[in-house]
């Protein structure tokens, strides 16, 4: 069966450092105090991981600290066994930190609604914590 796909891309810029936007990303404890969700995360290449309370789960691919995460994933309700794969580009700016947000090979049904719930559900309160500088 060939399923309809689609990419979400998002540039999210953030007034942090790099390290401390990769940290956010890579840390299980820290990313469910800053998205208010679960999130349990093995940091490192081969690990597991599960976020948004249990309802998308992965492999850590690839992981170049303070540069780069590409994850396998998949969330509950795309098709039985299929993954997508998730691409975090950081990079230093002169105000802090930019985020090339990819999220490749999504279900086409799936977009719109995932789309809004990375920018509302995740970006946003990552977003606003760490520009407030909670990280310690």
């Amino acid at each position: 069966m060939k399923i309809k796909t689609d990419n979400i891309f998002q540039v999210i810029e953030l007034e942090c450092s790099v390290a401390d936007v990769y940290l956010a990303l890579t840390d299980s404890q820290l990313l469910s105090r800053l998205t208010g969700m679960s999130a349990e995360m093995e940091k490192r290449e081969g690990g597991t991981f599960h976020a948004w309370n249990n309802r998308c789960h992965g492999y850590m691919l690839h992981l170049s600290e303070n540069k780069r995460i590409v994850q396998a994933w998949r969330h509950d309700d795309f098709p039985e066994g299929m993954y997508t794969v998730v691409i975090f580009d950081i990079e230093t700016t002169e105000t802090g930190s930019r985020v090339s947000f990819n999220h490749t090979g999504v279900p086409e049904e799936a977009s719109g609604w995932l789309t809004e719930t990375w920018r509302k559900d995740f970006w946003e309160p990552i977003t606003e914590h760490l520009s407030d500088k909670v990280l310690s």
